[in-house]
Order: C-alpha cells, then sequence, then structure tokens
C-alpha cells in the first residue's frame, strides 16, 4: 500500500511540475533596452500568455522580422527556441492612442524602458498573439 501511495504522489509531482513548466519560464534580459528597470543578465519570471495583461505591465513578445515586422507571423508558440524574444513594457492597449493612431484590436505597443530600444516605434503595434507571456517578478 504504502508502495502505491509513493507512486501516487510521484506522479502527483510530475504533474505538478509539468503545470508549472507549461504556465511559468525564466528567461535572462540580454541587452539594454528596459535600463534602468532591467538590466543585461537579470533574471525574470513570467506568466506564458497575455490573459490578465495590463497597460504598465512588462512582456515578452517574439522579436519582429525586420521586414515585415508581426506582420504574417504565426502565433508564438510555447517553444522557447522557436524564436528569439524582446523584453519590453506594454505602453498602450487596444484602443489607446500611440504614435498618433488608436492600437488595433488584438495588438498592444511594446515598448522598452531605455532610449536605445527596437521596438513598437519602429514595427508598430504587436499582435497579441506574439506574447509569450507578462513578467511577474524578478529573480535573485
Amino acid at each position: 500500500m504504502a508502495a502505491v501511495a509513493a507512486g501516487l504522489v510521484g506522479a502527483g509531482v510530475a504533474v505538478a511540475a509539468w503545470r508549472v513548466r507549461r504556465c511559468y519560464v525564466a528567461v535572462t534580459v540580454r541587452g539594454p533596452s528596459m535600463e534602468p528597470t532591467l538590466t543585461h543578465g537579470d533574471r525574470v519570471l513570467i506568466r506564458r500568455g497575455a490573459r490578465g495583461l495590463r497597460r504598465g505591465d512588462i512582456v515578452v513578445v517574439a522579436r519582429p522580422d525586420l521586414e515585415t515586422s508581426w506582420r504574417q507571423r504565426p502565433p508564438v508558440s510555447g517553444d522557447l527556441t522557436a524564436t528569439e524574444w524582446f523584453i519590453k513594457r506594454a505602453v498602450a492597449l487596444a484602443g489607446d492612442p500611440f504614435a498618433g493612431e488608436p492600437v488595433p484590436a488584438g495588438h498592444l505597443a511594446a515598448v522598452g524602458d531605455g532610449p536605445y530600444s527596437d521596438d513598437s516605434r519602429n514595427h508598430g503595434a504587436c499582435p497579441v498573439d506574439q506574447v509569450l507571456g507578462i513578467v511577474i517578478r524578478r529573480l535573485g
């Protein structure tokens, strides 16, 4: 009976660990675009997905294509190696003004905190389906 109970506990731990990896991921900040808020080498924990996204949140989004920006990109997957990532601040959501026009439905304006940032000021509004997740805290 103890072996069965231990097996069930082990299975429960495995399911919980899978659920945590599916919902949260730690990422390392590269580059100065979010300084002074985040600096190169900082590690942050993100909650996957854009559910509950608010203006002012820091987000991890797919790096836009140099020619087409975020247009014609498939929605991001859970695979962290499938694309390169940007870490930016959501400064405007659908309907908010940004760069002289409203942000379209299903999009956000993602901008770095630092003065030198490749972001929505260069590429336009980012589709919400390009958001990997929302930063919930800095690690260590």
